[in-house]
């Protein structure tokens, strides 16, 4: 009998394996909407959407001091969703010039059993907040909530 620990844990982003993952989770949920009718004594549901939200905290990192790494992965990810606009006018949309595909990203949630691919949970998901921690005596620590769009794509658990 085997058990999984954190040590089996990896995160890719776009096909990239993501160092520095301190933890990852997702939730699967389901709307229900009631069906019972009156005089009914049982209550009775049926399903009506299923939503897949999780999270993961990177940890900041730099191969080299005092060297910037434009590919590091807590960068990476920071990107995704602070990147910049080039518009100067006030109020000016965050995702001007963005196509709707640049916004999401693939995500795989990896357990690594043995096996030539792992357990993997594929998504494609949508950064929806993004926390950057810097405290004492913690390391320099990126909090990242998602959802995902449309249903899983892979979930070999």
């Amino acid at each position: 009998m085997a058990f999984f620990t954190g040590e089996h844990g990896s995160l890719e982003l776009e096909g990239t394996r993501i160092a520095s993952v301190q933890n990852w989770n997702f939730t699967v949920s389901v709307q229900s909407v009631d069906t019972s009718t009156l005089g009914a004594t049982d209550t009775t549901i049926v399903p009506v959407k299923r939503t897949t939200t999780g999270s993961c905290r990177i940890l900041y990192y730099q191969d080299e001091a005092g060297t910037p790494d434009a590919t590091n992965s807590a960068t990476t990810f920071i990107r995704k969703i602070a990147k910049a606009t080039t518009s100067t006018t006030v109020g000016a949309d965050l995702w001007q010039g963005n196509s709707t595909d640049e916004l999401f990203s693939e995500l795989k949630l990896k357990v690594d059993d043995g096996s030539t691919n792992g357990r993997l949970i594929e998504m494609r998901i949508l950064i929806t907040s993004l926390t950057v921690t810097m405290s004492v005596g913690e390391i320099f620590a990126a909090d990242i909530q998602f959802q995902n769009n449309g249903a899983i794509k892979g979930l070999d658990l």
